[in-house]
């Protein structure tokens, strides 16, 4: 039988393929995540709004422990970005999951430090997100997001996504991925 292999392809990505983004003067990049940079990942955490943090968690952080960061770099779960300035690796200003819920399905989530809010840093990272999502072998992205939560469902919206109904204070966002949404890979810029 000629049958697709099961579960996500393994993500390979060259440096060169890193997106690059110009915010206020500073060049980022965004790359996979890995085990050296669980502590850039805390001390972007730390210096988060407990607003940030709530909005990206729905309540307190959570404890960034060794185990979280292994989830976050295991790539049979899913995949995890860390974006920085340019030449400094360790600090990390922006964290974008995209993890497998179930076959075809994956949750996506970001969380961008303070001072980088507002530039257009979250719509980029969700560009690169759904450029991925074909590799994880998902058809649909989902996100679960405050209703008060307009900069996530700006971002969303802008991706194309579903309009989710109000019925509460966390809703569920469906992001039904076609060729065309995967089709260009995101740019900086």
């Amino acid at each position: 039988m000629n049958r697709p292999p099961r579960g996500p392809r393994p993500i390979r990505i060259s440096p060169q393929a890193h997106p690059r983004l110009r915010v206020g003067g500073v060049d980022l990049v965004t790359r996979p995540m890995t085990l050296d940079d669980a502590q850039g990942v805390r001390d972007m955490h730390e210096r988060c709004s407990p607003e940030s943090l709530r909005l990206r968690y729905f309540g307190p952080l959570p404890r960034l422990s060794e185990a979280v960061m292994r989830l976050f770099t295991d790539p049979g779960r899913g995949i995890t970005l860390v974006t920085h300035p340019e030449g400094e690796p360790g600090r990390v200003v922006a964290m974008t999951n995209l993890m497998d819920l179930e076959p075809g399905v994956a949750e996506v989530a970001l969380l961008v430090e303070d001072d980088w809010q507002g530039r257009g840093l979250g719509h980029v990272l969700m560009r690169y997100a759904l450029a991925l999502a074909p590799s994880r072998r998902a058809r649909v992205i989902t996100a679960s997001v405050y209703a008060s939560n307009s900069r996530m469902l700006s971002i969303l919206k802008g991706a194309g996504a579903e309009q989710p109904s109000m019925t509460g204070l966390i809703l569920d966002v469906r992001l039904p991925l076609s060729s065309s949404a995967t089709e260009a890979a995101p740019c900086g810029g």
